[in-house]
């Protein structure tokens, strides 16, 4: 057995001290959520975005947020549940910009035709759904209209169900209430759907805990108390079959899935969403296995010794997405870095701050947040206007460690910078996004 309770070099160690006294600069935060909420309306098919305001708003396509910048005026690489994370680093970063007077007119107006677009327009548009539930990825042709989409997947239902509760709590338009009636038996079609598809995996268990959690409050919302206590029950059920999931051997993470025996199995290596169920609030972070996790993830290796965090350097913080069983994957992603910070910020915050997490959760964050150019951190972070003129915002994929190569500075996805969003709401401003609340 692979020893993995290794303790953290000093390099770490003094980088999580140094990186913990970023938390103090809120002013500058609020610009950092301005310009990630700005670059999400720019991956929105609707007139948020110039280069898609002649798009008919029956079109299929209007409203969905692309996964990255539409910059030519067609979304041209979908994959709904990561616009749903997009969607919610919305609903939550501009909330928190206008209750603190810091959105302007230009964000209000895209801010809020976007999340219009999305919630009214798309997810309620049958062309894009795949009978009850919606597919994992779409794809239009040049007049918008569906020219493909996968059968109907639970995870990615889940995280639009979730996103469309949060919808009825923070829309900007005024119409929350209104969406939380006329939608429920969408709604509740959806989490039908998820109910009765919903696989062993741990994440799509983790997002259907949350969104059956979500979708119980909705129900209790208007007076179904009959279908709210069903699925505050399945969501309880579900949360207790995660705990089988838990590796009790040396790496303390959870299996990628249960197999027929009820065998946990890592899928060819060790992924992110080992920690999705104390990201997404499917299991409590208070339980002694949240902390073990954490202390496996910040300091301890997987297969072939290598950290899953890596542990000095231009790179500490960094998270690899994905430790292979065989051979070496050398890239680091900000979007692992910012989902990690979020589970360790609520686990610190449940457990009176374990092993100093709050710093742990910062090193991530501020290895994320590292700006194009930096000498450390990832050096990801597009927050100027010269390295994609126009579309300020975002986080390029991932960097390379070894020699410090990254993709085309297009490639930031939506949903890091609802990630980015959420971990800001929470170190930042001190403030829990739960996803199944």
């Amino acid at each position: 057995m692979l020893k993995s309770w290794k303790k953290a070099g000093p390099a770490l160690a003094a980088a999580v001290s140094l990186f913990g006294a970023a938390h103090s600069a809120m002013a500058d935060s609020y610009d950092d959520m301005w310009m990630e909420c700005k670059y999400v309306t720019q991956c929105s098919c609707t007139a948020a975005n110039s280069s898609t305001a002649g798009v008919s708003a029956s079109a299929a396509a209007y409203g969905v947020l692309n996964d990255w910048r539409i910059g030519n005026g067609m979304p041209d690489f979908v994959q709904p549940g990561e616009a749903a994370i997009g969607s919610i680093g919305l609903l939550y970063g501009y909330h928190r910009l206008t209750v603190a007077g810091r959105s302007n007119a230009d964000l209000d107006g895209k801010a809020k035709t976007a999340l219009s677009g999305f919630f009214w327009s798309w997810i309620r548009n049958t062309n894009n759904q795949a009978g009850n539930g919606f597919p994992a990825s779409i794809a239009y042709n040049s007049s918008y209209g569906v020219s493909s989409k996968g059968g109907g997947d639970a995870r990615v239902t889940a995280e639009l169900l979730i996103a469309m509760w949060k919808y009825t709590q923070l829309s900007p338009n005024g119409d929350g209430a209104n969406y939380r009636s006329q939608e429920y038996a969408h709604a509740h079609s959806m989490a039908d759907f998820t109910n009765a598809n919903l696989s062993s995996w741990t994440v799509d268990r983790s997002y259907a805990v949350a969104a059956y959690r979500c979708f119980s409050k909705w129900a209790t919302a208007v007076g179904d108390t009959a279908t709210s206590t069903y699925y505050s029950n399945q969501a309880n059920s579900i949360s207790a079959l995660l705990a089988n999931a838990q590796d009790k051997g040396t790496w303390h993470n959870y299996y990628d899935y249960l197999d027929g025996g009820g065998n946990g199995v890592y899928n060819g290596g060790i992924d992110q969403t080992g920690f999705a169920p104390y990201e997404f609030d499917a299991r409590s972070e208070s339980e002694q296995y949240a902390k073990d996790l954490t202390t496996w993830w910040d300091h301890g290796t997987a297969y072939n010794g290598a950290y899953l965090t890596v542990q000095s350097g231009q790179y500490a913080g960094g998270v690899h997405q994905f430790t292979p069983a065989s051979g070496t994957n050398t890239q680091v992603y900000p979007g692992s870095a910012l989902q990690l910070a979020d589970a360790e910020w609520k686990i610190a915050q449940a457990t009176g701050n374990y092993n100093n997490l709050y710093a742990s959760a910062w090193s991530h964050y501020n290895f994320a947040k590292s700006a194009v150019g930096s000498a450390t951190g990832s050096g990801d972070w597009v927050n100027n206007s010269t390295t994609d003129p126009n579309f300020v915002g975002g986080f390029i994929d991932w960097v390379d460690t070894s020699n410090g190569n990254r993709p085309a500075s297009w490639q930031r996805f939506v949903d890091t910078s609802g990630y980015m969003i959420v971990a800001t709401e929470e170190l930042a401003f001190s403030s829990i996004v739960d996803f199944s609340s």
